[in-house]
């Protein structure tokens, strides 16, 4: 299940500001869908100024969170702060293991891909 970005925005918890990166951007800085996890919808957006923004869409539950990636060796560490438009983040600390462009979620079920692959 694939949200696009706009789906982000409407929702509240990106603004027009944060989809724009600058020119300049890390090469992880991009944006993610999750696939290989069954009725499951789940998008990461990775800016290039060190923010982040991911939700987790399954059945009836919806989990969102924002914060500050940051690469760690061989995997990109998300860790989430309490904002305005996410006051509970649905983790404090992420770990996600990079296996060729793909993100790999601790659980090593599915893989966050970049977005057009």
């Amino acid at each position: 299940m694939r949200f696009p970005l706009p789906l982000l925005l409407l929702i509240g918890l990106a603004t027009p500001a944060m989809a724009a990166p600058p020119a300049a951007a890390p090469e992880q800085a991009r944006h993610y869908y999750l696939q290989g996890v069954m009725e499951t919808g789940s998008e990461l957006l990775l800016r290039p100024d060190g923010r982040f923004q991911w939700y987790l869409v399954v059945g009836a539950l919806d989990l969102f969170a924002e914060g500050r990636w940051r690469e760690e060796g061989d995997a990109i560490l998300l860790t989430a702060q309490k904002t305005a438009a996410v006051p509970e983040p649905a983790f404090d600390t992420l770990r996600l293991t990079r296996r060729e462009a793909d993100l790999v979620p601790p659980d090593g079920h599915g893989a966050y891909v970049l977005a057009g692959d």
